[in-house]
């Protein structure tokens, strides 16, 4: 009886019928990443040189970093977190450092909550580990000899309101310039590391930020919902169930979204249309030149992208579904097409 209540209860909200896309970000380069990092390094030492715990109010912040490198137990002294908009892209730094200048970094490029294989080249995850404050030597999550990255990251919560990060990671630290170098870093715990925000996506793109309403589903079948006898490839034509469907991008980068959609619900014998309101999908935004990315805040979360134009965004999705008429039976059915939403900012 699952089975049968699954198939007659299938939902069609846009989290469905988009389906995930992953934005593949490889136009920055590890330079701002270094300049961040060596200003997060250059606080924590002028603030232990004047006896304290923090830079006046700077990068160095609150949060508790652990590992284990090479079989030894590392606990920063610090947390050191920057969120800052660079080439048009999002860039979490956050740091572990301790007094003799031993650290752990990890760079995300448009973070989100999720698990990452992390290359040190070019990757939008980077891992980075350095012994002390006298060497150069910096051990890198990618193997120069195989060309392989050697990482894993796990963000595991990331609040963008209360501006802080959790997660794991562990990884095989290679010397870039010396392969034979190598220093194995598991058991990496972050957790609560804050960071301070100075990123401007929220003006990015003319001030993307603001409320969007759905203005057009259009789909390469056309329907009859509402049975007058027209089909109409724009499904706000045929029935109600997505009237004043909202997104609203806030300034923060968070963003809130209805959810509505089509059920066929079946009572036994018969089986009809229904319209469905279910609780709204919340989570975070980025701004890539014109693509706009969703990530809920469910477990797993949702990934989407949009293309931005103007006053409106939208997105295209190919052999999904909406709800239709077969054509032999008359019956309601799941009909397979392609689909373009329209989203137009109010």
């Amino acid at each position: 009886m699952k089975k049968i209540n699954i198939m007659y209860k299938q939902r069609l909200s846009l989290a469905t019928i988009l389906g995930a896309f992953i934005l593949i970000f490889t136009s920055c380069s590890d330079e701002p990443v270094d300049t961040v990092l060596a200003a997060q390094l250059a606080e924590y030492n002028n603030s232990t040189a004047g006896g304290g715990t923090t830079g006046g109010g700077g990068t160095i912040v609150s949060g508790n970093f652990t590992a284990t490198v090479a079989g030894q137990s590392f606990v920063a002294d610090a947390t050191a977190g920057t969120y800052a908009t660079v080439n048009a892209s999002n860039v979490l730094t956050i740091t572990g450092i301790k007094s003799s200048g031993e650290y752990i970094g990890i760079q995300l490029i448009n973070p989100t909550v999720g698990t990452f294989v992390v290359n040190a080249l070019g990757g939008n995850q980077t891992l980075s580990y350095r012994e002390n404050s006298t060497t150069t030597d910096v051990y890198s999550a990618f193997n120069p000899t195989t060309a392989q990255p050697t990482g894993t990251l796990t963000v595991s919560s990331l609040d963008l309101i209360n501006k802080k990060v959790s997660g794991t990671f562990s990884f095989t630290g290679y010397v870039l310039s010396n392969s034979t170098l190598t220093k194995q870093i598991s058991n990496g715990v972050f957790t609560n590391v804050s960071f301070s925000d100075t990123t401007t996506s929220g003006t990015v793109g003319g001030g993307i930020s603001g409320t969007y309403m759905l203005t057009a589903f259009n789909t390469s079948v056309p329907t009859d919902l509402n049975l007058d006898g027209t089909a109409s490839t724009n499904q706000l034509s045929e029935t109600n169930c997505y009237n004043n469907m909202l997104l609203t991008l806030n300034s923060n980068n968070t963003f809130v979204a209805n959810s509505k959609g089509i059920d066929i619900v079946s009572n036994g014998t018969t089986q009809t249309m229904s319209c469905f309101t279910d609780p709204d999908d919340t989570g975070t935004w980025s701004l890539v030149g014109n693509t706009l990315t969703l990530t809920t805040a469910a477990t797993p979360p949702v990934v989407e992208t949009y293309t931005v134009s103007g006053n409106t965004i939208s997105a295209t999705a190919n052999n999904g579904q909406v709800v239709g008429y077969d054509a032999v039976t008359h019956a309601p059915a799941y009909l397979t097409c392609n689909i373009t939403i329209v989203y137009t900012k109010q």
